[in-house]
């Protein structure tokens, strides 16, 4: 069983409430095989949640050297509106915290791998009282976009791809300069 066909197999279903036993049964495998693959289904989701994130940019030809700029906003509230699955809109919806704090650490996780390439460049801000900044501003930078993401979710994605850019962009300016 992969990542993807996990998410589509907890369908309406919070993603809370759904166990192992039930994810392997819908996947016709038996639950061993579950466990020997993935600790539990928090591994499973964050492992499609990890490639999902990382798609939203790759398909377009955005690769790790990625400015966090108002583009990189919009291309990912676009992405998000155009391409998160049934499953995990509804588990947002239904305000299933899991779900939420997964999405806040897949983030966290993409954005600390962008920071990390960055700071690892010639010139990038690898040391010293900046380097606390820099760490700081990166997780208060994917607070502010998770927060925006699911609050954009909820409200039944009532801006554009753009306006929402725009302002998670202006928002976070100060923040992003310590980047």
């Amino acid at each position: 069983m992969d990542s993807n066909g996990f998410v589509s197999t907890y369908g309406k279903k919070e993603y809370s409430h759904i166990s192992i036993t039930e994810i392997a049964d819908r996947a016709g495998l038996a639950r061993q095989t579950v466990y020997r693959n993935f600790q539990d289904k928090d591994v499973i989701l964050l492992t499609y949640l990890d490639g999902f994130m990382k798609g939203m940019w790759h398909d377009l030809g955005v690769g790790m050297k990625t400015s966090f700029d108002e583009e990189m906003f919009v291309l990912l509230f676009r992405n998000w509106k155009r391409n998160a699955p049934a499953a995990l809109i509804h588990s947002i919806l239904t305000k299933d915290r899991k779900i939420r704090q997964l999405i806040y650490k897949s983030i966290c996780d993409y954005f600390d791998e962008l920071l990390a390439s960055r700071r690892n460049e010639p010139g990038g801000n690898g040391e010293g009282a900046l380097h606390f900044h820099g760490l700081y501003a990166g997780k208060s930078l994917s607070s502010i976009v998770h927060m925006m993401l699911i609050e954009w979710t909820l409200n039944d994605f009532h801006l554009t791809p753009e306006q929402i850019g725009s302002v998670v962009s202006d928002l976070t300016a100060s923040i992003r300069a310590y980047l």
